[in-house]
C-alpha cells in the first residue's frame, strides 16, 4: 500500500513539472517574441533594406523575381524587412550567379519533358556603418517543371519554377541571417 501511494505522488509530481515547463516554454517568459502577424521574430534582426539583386545569367528578369521573393519572404513571415533605405540597419545585396536547367525525363519519341532548374546566388549583409556582417555566401535551389509544346507556356512553367526557386532560396537567406544572432 506504502508503495503504491509513493507511486502515486511520484506520477502526479511528474505530471506537474512536465506541465509547468511546457507552459513556461509555451506561454510563459521562455516564449520566443512575436511580430505584429504573429511569426517568430528573429533575434531582434531588424530593419534590413534589400538592394535588387544582380543578375549576371542567361535569364533576364530574373533578379527581379529574387528581390521581390526575398522581401516578400522576410517582411511576411519575420520581422526583418524595412522598405526604409535611409532608417535601415542592414543592407542586404545579392547576385545571381548561375541557373542550369536540365532534362530529367523524355517521352517516347525523344522530346524533353520534365525539367529541374537550379538557381544559385550569392548574397552580402553589410551593417549601415559599412562593416561587413558576411559577404559572397553561396545558396542554391532547384524546382522542376514540365515543358508543354506550347513555347509561351512552357516559359511560363520555368519562370514558376524559378520563383519557387527564388522562395526557397528567401528561407535560406533569412535562417542563415538569423543564425548569425545580429544584434543592434
Amino acid at each position: 500500500m506504502k508503495i503504491k501511494f509513493t507511486l502515486a505522488v511520484f506520477i502526479l509530481l511528474s505530471a506537474v513539472v512536465a506541465t509547468s515547463c511546457g507552459f513556461r516554454v509555451l506561454k510563459g517568459s521562455g516564449a520566443p517574441a512575436l511580430n505584429s502577424s504573429g511569426y517568430k521574430k528573429y533575434n531582434n534582426i531588424s530593419e534590413i533594406y534589400i538592394k535588387p539583386f544582380k543578375n549576371l545569367t542567361y535569364k533576364s528578369g530574373a533578379g527581379v523575381y529574387f528581390s521581390n521573393n526575398i522581401v516578400n519572404y522576410l517582411n511576411v513571415y519575420t520581422d526583418m524587412f524595412t522598405a526604409n533605405k535611409s532608417n535601415a540597419l542592414y543592407y542586404l545585396t545579392g547576385k545571381i550567379t548561375s541557373i542550369q536547367n536540365n532534362v530529367t525525363s523524355y517521352t517516347g519519341v525523344a522530346a524533353a519533358v520534365d525539367y529541374m532548374i537550379t538557381v544559385t546566388v550569392a548574397v552580402n549583409l553589410y551593417k549601415a556603418n559599412g562593416s561587413i556582417v558576411f559577404r559572397h555566401v553561396s545558396f542554391s535551389s532547384s524546382a522542376s517543371y514540365y515543358n508543354y509544346i506550347n513555347p509561351l507556356i512552357a516559359h511560363k512553367q520555368e519562370k514558376t519554377a524559378i520563383e519557387t526557386a527564388s522562395k526557397r532560396i528567401a528561407r535560406k537567406i533569412s535562417l542563415y541571417i538569423e543564425s548569425k544572432r545580429l544584434t543592434s
